[in-house]
């Protein structure tokens, strides 16, 4: 009797969980005003619930994130309440948490598919994939998008982290020690130095090496990058938007002793966590500017200029609702500016890199035309032909399907 009791008791939890999942649903729109600051207004409506634990917070944050990626689908049937959330957990990757909600099915599903194949679960193929994106994005690809590259910007992407220092065998260990039960354990990659594949929600804050700085979390195209530059930069840099520093942490390596790298980011929360960040990473290094260089010389500038983030859309899907296309042509805008100025720091002969996480060409290729149209002391700098990427006309574009991460473009220019 008592047990039958506690699975009916269960069984109330997981329907109440959806209730609180619909009711958080239905509020969504009003934090995905354009410009806001989502990830923000989200915590408040978590915390204004005043009882979620971190179990809690995972599972709605996945259920909220499965709604924005897939809104074009659920929109028309929102108001079935009953249908909309059987669809949301279909459609959700199938986390600890998400996974516990499988009874309460109106119709219970035997063979819930992979990640990047449960849309086909409620009646849709692969082809159907492009009508999630915004109409008005896809005269901005630098070519069609193919099935497998829909089903990858539509998947929750890994947890990558890179190597900042240590012994590669040992952080490995320590990472599969803290998620023994994992289908696909942490892993190198072979051919692209220093990287680790693991599998999202990794409980990252409890490993040894997350906390003493011998690794840390950066994105595997954003790694790529800094290794497509040839060559492989040396003497003084500066990251002129430099951010919380992942980036900048992987120059100083590669940079080494003989070399520095000098971070500016205008805001100033993100230099404060990137200093914390190299203390914790032992390097000796790297200088923080608190205010605009606008003078000095350096052998080489990285500007990873602000933008409207499509590459990230499948890790942060609120963007593929907040951005409008007219945000698009102002952030080209502020990118030519920004690469313009960022230009006159660099020495004669020394390398100017950029990029963006957009897979839109008016903020990628068309702002580099702009840029060489305007600026003859400067010419492309081929860049290094590795990781099966091709470069057409100038810059690479690296897209999410390439090796399962964010998507990415980068050119780079050496001046005369």
């Amino acid at each position: 009797m008592s047990g039958t009791l506690n699975k009916e008791i269960k069984f109330h939890r997981l329907m109440n969980q959806r209730r609180v999942a619909y009711s958080l649903l239905q509020r969504l729109q009003t934090l995905l005003e354009p410009g806001s600051n989502f990830i923000r207004e989200l915590n408040l409506l978590f915390k204004s619930q005043g009882k979620f634990g971190s179990r809690d917070r995972r599972l709605y944050r996945e259920l909220i994130y499965t709604y924005l990626r897939y809104q074009t689908w659920l929109d028309p049937i929102r108001f079935d309440e009953t249908a909309f959330l059987d669809a949301i957990i279909i459609l959700a990757n199938p986390t600890p948490e998400a996974s516990t909600l499988y009874p309460t099915l109106s119709s219970p599903t035997a063979n819930l598919q992979a990640p990047k194949d449960r849309h086909r679960l409620i009646g849709k193929s692969d082809n159907d994939l492009i009508e999630l994106i915004p109409s008005w994005f896809q005269s901005h690809l630098s070519e069609t998008l193919d099935s497998e590259s829909a089903k990858t910007l539509f998947s929750r992407p890994p947890l990558w982290l890179r190597i900042q220092r240590g012994d590669p065998k040992a952080i490995i260990e320590q990472l599969r020690q803290a998620s023994p039960n994992q289908a696909n354990p942490p892993t190198a990659i072979w051919g692209v130095p220093d990287a680790l594949l693991c599998p999202p929600g990794l409980p990252l804050s409890n490993v040894p090496a997350y906390q003493n700085g011998e690794i840390e979390i950066q994105d595997i195209s954003s790694q790529l990058l800094l290794q497509l530059v040839h060559p492989q930069p040396e003497g003084s840099w500066l990251d002129a938007c430099a951010g919380a520093g992942g980036k900048t942490l992987q120059l100083a390596k590669m940079i080494g002793s003989n070399g520095c790298v000098t971070a500016y980011d205008p805001r100033s929360k993100a230099l404060d966590e990137l200093e914390r960040r190299s203390r914790r990473a032992r390097l000796k290094n790297i200088s923080l500017l608190r205010s605009k260089p606008d003078r000095g010389s350096y052998d080489g500038v990285l500007v990873d200029a602000p933008c409207s983030g499509s590459g990230t859309w499948r890790r942060h899907p609120f963007l593929m609702r907040q951005t409008r296309e007219k945000d698009i042509f102002q952030h080209s805008e502020a990118q030519s500016s920004i690469l313009h100025f960022y230009s006159e720091r660099v020495a004669p002969g020394g390398i100017l890199v950029y990029c963006t996480c957009s897979l839109s060409s008016y903020e990628n290729k068309n702002v580099v035309k702009k840029f060489l149209e305007t600026h003859s002391s400067f010419e492309p700098a081929p860049l290094a032909k590795n990781f099966d990427l091709e470069e057409i006309g100038n810059g690479i574009t690296i897209s999410p399907a390439h090796l399962d991460g964010d998507g990415l473009y980068i050119a780079t220019f050496r001046r005369s």
